[in-house]
């Protein structure tokens, strides 16, 4: 993969993750006001679950892409 393709990546990586933590967010804020409002929030835990699956998918794939697996003998460095 290229420097640009590479970095055109990251972006949307980037861009997804941050509209996936808005979303989270408001998620937050809706069940919160059900919460209070004496309303069921069976769908809204599910929602919160399943945003949360995606959110470390997707940070997970992020990571990969900023720090790409270092060779062996780096590793072991590290150790």
């Amino acid at each position: 993969m290229g420097h640009t393709s590479r970095t055109a990546h990251i972006e949307e990586l980037a861009d997804e993750l941050i509209a996936l933590y808005l979303a989270q967010a408001a998620d937050l804020r809706e069940y919160a006001q059900a919460a209070a409002a004496g309303e069921g929030t069976v769908h809204l835990e599910r929602t919160l679950r399943h945003r949360e699956v995606q959110r470390a998918d997707l940070y997970r794939q992020f990571e990969q892409a900023v720090f790409p697996v270092s060779s062996a003998p780096d590793r072991a460095d590290q150790t």
